[in-house]
């Protein structure tokens, strides 16, 4: 009867992504202390997104957006490449790159939850509510 447009099923995608991220995230923070743990994170929204073959594609406007054509093997969390080096005891987690990965995970959010809601309105104004 009633399909959500597309924009709003995007938005929601990219708040599911950001909220798997932030638990993989603080799964590396409580791990900040474990002998031989390595960092772990998700691909970006940009590869989940075409690997789930979304009814929106994205554009990619500049090289560094994302990459097209992900694996969805590859949206499991994986180990983090850009993770600094190991400390003496094996570990790769640094807390001052986990804590920014969760400022910009919860901007993402954010981001999504407001254009979820701005389409809600334009919906709700085209409806006459």
């Amino acid at each position: 009867m009633f399909e959500m447009p597309a924009i709003m099923g995007t938005a929601q995608q990219m708040a599911r992504h950001a909220a798997a991220r932030q638990v993989v995230i603080s799964e590396n923070i409580a791990h900040a202390d474990t002998p031989g743990y390595k960092a772990r994170d998700l691909p970006s929204f940009g590869a989940v997104h075409q690997a789930l073959g979304s009814e929106m594609p994205l554009r990619r406007m500049r090289a560094e957006h994302f990459n097209g054509g992900a694996d969805v093997a590859a949206l499991r969390p994986r180990k983090d490449l850009a993770a600094p080096a190991q400390s003496p005891n094996g570990n790769t987690v640094s807390l001052e790159d986990q804590m920014m990965r969760a400022a910009q995970t919860r901007l993402s959010h954010d981001m999504a939850l407001s254009v979820y809601a701005a389409a809600r309105g334009i919906l709700r104004s085209a409806l006459g509510n």
